[in-house]
């Protein structure tokens, strides 16, 4: 057990936080949206991992381009979180995708650490009630605006805007 005493040194701070959020919706079905977005965007894999395991820096940041490819944006991680509805009695058509840039992410983590809270970005995809789909993320500079640093909005604003672009390209019927 810890003694109290032994806390002294320890600060805690606690921000309230203005996001914007953002939803859009399509009548595309879900399935499709789901394909169309894994097929745009590179991955992030565990070879480009390996190469950072191998310090085989510039081998990393090719491979790195490549998977942002056109839209500047790679899927880091998929959670299937409709499949684990199944806990519940039944799977749901949704996927929560981490999506990012690691060249942008390591331009702003090299100004401020705690930027790494936000990148990469958090999109969720669900069917919705209409049949259709829906994404929803916050808004990436209202994430990073937190910080106050010049660049970090530099760099969050590019991200507001690709993954608006992506996520509207995809969602298109």
């Amino acid at each position: 057990m810890t003694n109290p005493s032994q806390l002294t040194d320890i600060s805690v701070t606690t921000s309230v936080l203005a996001l914007d959020h953002v939803r859009i919706n399509t009548p595309k079905p879900y399935a499709e949206v789901k394909t169309a977005l894994e097929s745009r965007l590179g991955r992030l894999d565990d070879s480009i991992r390996d190469l950072l395991k191998k310090n085989e820096i510039e081998a990393v940041r090719v491979a790195l381009q490549k998977a942002a490819g056109e839209d500047g944006l790679a899927i880091h991680y998929v959670g299937p979180h409709g499949d684990w509805l199944a806990l519940k009695g039944e799977r749901g058509k949704a996927t929560a995708y981490l999506i990012g840039n690691v060249l942008y992410a390591v331009q702003m983590t090299s100004v401020d650490l705690a930027a790494g809270l936000y990148a990469p970005l958090r999109v969720v995809l669900y069917e919705n009630a209409e049949g259709g789909s829906t994404f929803e993320y916050d808004q990436p500079s209202t994430q990073f605006g937190q910080f106050g640093q010049p660049e970090i909005d530099r760099i969050a604003a590019i991200l507001d805007e690709r993954l608006h672009a992506v996520l509207l390209k995809v969602g298109t019927p």
